[in-house]
C-alpha cells in the first residue's frame, strides 16, 4: 500500500536526504512554510514508516574494508532463521536480504583485502543451514546507494 504523500512531504524528504543535518527551523525557511508545518511533516513521515532512521551513513572502504562483495546463500529448508543468527555474528556481513530466484539470501559483504574475503567466505559456509554459496566480487562502485532522484521523481508526479 502506497502511503498518501503529497508534494509539501515529498519536498521536506528531499531536503533530509540532501542534508539531513540542516534541521527542521532549515527546512521550513527554505520551504518557505512554519517550523511547526514541517515538524508536522516529518512525525507523519516516521509515522508512515517513510521515513526509519537517521542514523548517518558510513563507507566501510574508508574505515579499511575496501574489499566488497554480494554472496548468493542456498539454505537448507527450514533453517533461514537460524541461519541468520549465525551471519549476524560475522561483523562483515552487514546486510542480508531473503530473495527469489536461485538462492535463498543475499548477502553484501565486506573484507579488508582477498585474503580476508576469503577468511570471511568461510565463516558463511560453516554457518549452519547453508549449503552452497556463489560470490560475485565488487571491482568499483559506479552508483552509490541513492534515494533523492526517486523522491524528485515522486514529487513531480505527486505535482502533475
Amino acid at each position: 500500500m502506497q502511503p498518501a504523500l503529497e508534494p509539501l512531504d515529498t519536498a521536506v524528504l528531499q531536503l533530509i536526504a540532501e542534508e539531513p543535518r540542516a534541521g527542521v527551523r532549515e527546512y521550513a525557511r527554505r520551504l518557505g512554510v512554519a517550523r511547526a508545518t514541517v515538524q508536522a511533516r516529518v512525525d507523519k513521515l516516521q509515522r508512515l514508516g517513510v521515513l526509519i532512521s537517521w542514523r548517518p551513513q558510513f563507507d566501510p572502504a574508508a574505515m579499511g574494508y575496501a574489499g566488497l562483495a554480494y554472496v548468493r546463500l542456498q539454505l537448507a529448508q527450514g533453517k533461514l532463521e537460524q541461519t541468520l543468527a549465525g551471519l549476524s555474528r560475522i561483523p562483515e556481513v552487514i546486510e542480508a536480504n531473503a530473495v527469489a530466484g536461485d538462492a535463498d539470501l543475499l548477502c553484501r559483504v565486506v573484507a579488508k583485502d582477498n585474503a580476508g574475503l576469503e577468511d570471511v567466505l568461510q565463516q558463511i559456509i560453516a554457518v549452519d543451514g547453508v549449503e552452497r554459496t556463489s560470490t560475485e566480487v565488487v571491482l568499483s562502485r559506479r552508483l552509490m546507494p541513492r534515494i533523492s532522484p526517486l523522491i524528485r521523481k515522486m514529487h513531480d508526479e505527486l505535482r502533475g
